[in-house]
C-alpha cells in the first residue's frame, strides 16, 4: 500500500520524534506533514481573551521556527511540510485532515504530559477513534530495518479482512501472523469438556477456528503471499496483547471493529483496548 501524504502531529515530545522517524522510514516517497497545534491557555473572556489573541502571533512564529528546525535536522528536503494551527489538539488534528489531503496519520502514543500509556481522552486515542484514514500509534523508536513479525488479529469480519489486506500490502517482506481468538471456556463448556462429549466439543471449536482462518489464507493467496495462522482461547484484547509480547511481534495491524459490526472504535472495544495496551506500535486500518 503506497502512502502519499502522512500526517504527524508534532509537540516536541520523544514520542512525536519516534512518530516522525516512523513516518519517514515507512515510505521513501511519501510527503510527511508535520502539524503543531498551539493550544489555548483556557477559556477566556474579556481582557483575558484579548491577552490570548495578542499572545497567539508570537506563539505561531515560535512554532514555525521550531518545525523548520525539525525539518532541517532530519535533512529530508521537500519531503517534510509544516503547518501550525490554533485550537484543541485532537479536534484540530482531525479538522486538518481534509485540508492537508493526507491518507495516513502517524502519532506518538502520548505527548508532553509524560504519560507512559494511552490515557482515556488522550489526543492519540481520540484521533485513533475518530480518524477516517488509517492511524499508526507509535510506541517506540522504529527499528533500523523493516519489521520482522506483524500480527493481524483476524476474526473473518470485514474490518479484519481489511486489516490483513493492509498488512500484506504495507509489509511485503515481513512475516505475518493471523491470530483468531476463541472465547474462553464457559462453565457449561467446562462441564461439556469433562463429559463423554468433550472431544466433539473441542473438535467443533477447532473446526470453527480453522474455517475462520482459511479466509486469511485465501486473502494472502490473492496477494501471492502466505501467512501463519494461529488460534488461542481467551478474551480477545488480553490474548492479542499477550501474544504480541510473548512472540516478539514488531507491529500490530488491526481493524477498527470486529465481529460486532460496529463501524468505529467504541469505548471498551477490542481495538481500543489493544491500541491502549499493546507493547508495540499499532496500526488501525480503516
Amino acid at each position: 500500500k503506497i502512502m502519499s501524504r502522512i500526517l504527524v502531529p508534532y509537540d516536541q515530545s520523544e514520542q512525536a520524534d519516534h512518530a516522525l522517524e516512523h513516518a519517514l522510514s515507512t515510505s521513501e516517497s511519501a510527503t510527511v506533514v508535520l502539524l503543531h497545534v498551539v493550544e489555548p491557555a483556557g477559556d477566556h473572556t474579556g481582557v483575558a481573551a484579548g491577552y490570548e489573541a495578542s499572545r497567539y502571533p508570537g506563539q505561531h512564529e515560535n512554532a514555525e521556527e521550531m518545525l523548520d528546525g525539525v525539518r532541517e535536522a532530519h535533512d529530508a528536503g521537500e519531503r517534510i511540510e509544516t503547518a501550525v494551527r490554533y485550537g484543541r489538539p485532537a479536534h484540530t488534528t482531525l479538522s486538518y485532515l481534509d485540508e492537508a489531503g493526507v491518507d495516513h496519520i502517524v502519532i506518538g502514543s502520548h505527548g508532553r504530559d509524560g504519560a507512559a500509556r494511552l490515557l482515556l481522552g488522550s489526543v492519540a486515542e481520540t484521533v485513533a477513534r475518530r480518524s477516517p484514514v488509517p492511524v499508526t500509534v507509535v510506541r517506540q523508536a522504529p527499528p533500523s530495518d523493516a519489521p520482522e513479525q506483524v500480527l493481524v488479529p483476524f476474526d473473518g469480519s470485514t474490518h479484519s479482512r481489511r486489516a490483513l489486506t493492509y498488512a500484506l500490502e504495507s509489509f511485503p517482506q515481513t512475516d505475518i501472523t493471523a491470530l483468531y481468538v476463541t472465547y474462553p471456556t464457559t462453565d457449561a463448556g467446562r462441564d461439556a469438556a469433562e463429559s463423554d462429549g468433550a472431544q466433539g466439543w473441542v473438535d467443533e471449536r477447532d473446526d470453527h477456528a480453522e474455517s475462520v482462518l482459511s479466509g486469511a489464507t485465501d486473502i494472502a493467496a490473492d496477494h501471492d503471499r502466505s501467512v501463519e495462522t494461529r488460534s488461542a482461547a481467551g478474551t480477545p484484547a488480553d490474548t492479542i496483547v499477550e501474544f504480541a509480547a510473548e512472540k516478539d511481534v514488531d507491529h500490530v495491524v488491526l481493524g477498527s471493529a470486529g465481529r460486532d459490526g460496529i463501524s468505529r472504535l467504541l469505548l471498551g472495544s477490542v481495538a481500543e483496548k489493544v491500541t491502549r495496551r499493546s507493547p508495540v506500535s499499532v496500526t488501525i486500518a480503516k
